[in-house]
């Protein structure tokens, strides 16, 4: 019965995960069943895998861009460079790799907000601060981009875990629930972290533009998020 409720579980949370995509992909979730996501559940685990590979590889561009950004501002990075040493060493099941991004948000907090109050500052930056700014707002642009991207595969994946579910029966529900567990926990982090992002992507754009620092990639960034100024 316990085995049962889970599964229950399982299939009435997702409907919450598909409205939050929607309003990044500006798209309707569709039905497991017409939008042809019956999938197997070694492929869809590895697929799963894939994301969270993916959704990390954005992380450290991430940490990687802000740790350069704030050497050019003059603030501490230990703990930014010490999260994304702590990512590129990650290894382990989906679910590890998913909690190490859970983790790193929380490791970083206090630095990311005395990043964004030194740029609200106005002084000068010097022509070597403007360099590495701009190298690392470049990096940012692309670990922005790069989790926007996993949005359609994870709505995806988030299909077919419920189809996964609700066809397993009683002696395989648990062990598809371990597997889509951390498909659904990708599919409620992701819409949070691009639109947070995107937000901290718009600053370091104003920032740029006020110290006369052009940021590559800035018109990629532009085609696919939208104004950033």
């Amino acid at each position: 019965m316990m085995v049962l409720a889970l599964g229950g579980m399982m299939v009435v949370t997702q409907p919450s995960a598909y409205a939050q995509f929607g309003g990044l992909l500006g798209g309707s979730k569709k039905s497991a069943d017409a939008g042809g996501a019956t999938i197997d559940k070694d492929t869809f685990t590895k697929s799963a895998d894939q994301a969270a590979g993916n959704l990390l590889a954005a992380r450290i561009a991430f940490l990687d861009a802000k740790a350069k950004m704030m050497e050019a501002l003059g603030v501490k990075a230990d703990s930014v460079a010490k999260a994304s040493e702590a990512l590129r060493a990650q290894e382990g099941s989906t679910s590890d790799k998913v909690k190490a991004l859970d983790t790193a948000s929380k490791t970083t907090a206090d630095a990311d907000k005395e990043f964004e109050a030194k740029m609200a500052e106005s002084a000068e930056l010097s022509a070597e601060s403007k360099a590495k700014f701009a190298e690392g707002g470049g990096k940012f642009i692309d670990g922005v981009l790069l989790e926007k991207a996993q949005i359609e595969t994870i709505q995806k994946l988030v299909e077919q875990g419920q189809s996964l579910v609700q066809s397993a029966g009683p002696l395989q529900k648990v062990g598809v629930l371990s597997v889509v567990k951390p498909v659904t926990t990708m599919s409620t982090m992701v819409p949070g972290d691009v639109k947070e992002g995107t937000s901290t992507l718009s600053k370091i754009m104003k920032f740029a533009q006020s110290q006369k620092v052009e940021i590559p990639g800035a018109d990629k960034a532009t085609a696919s998020l939208g104004s950033l100024n």
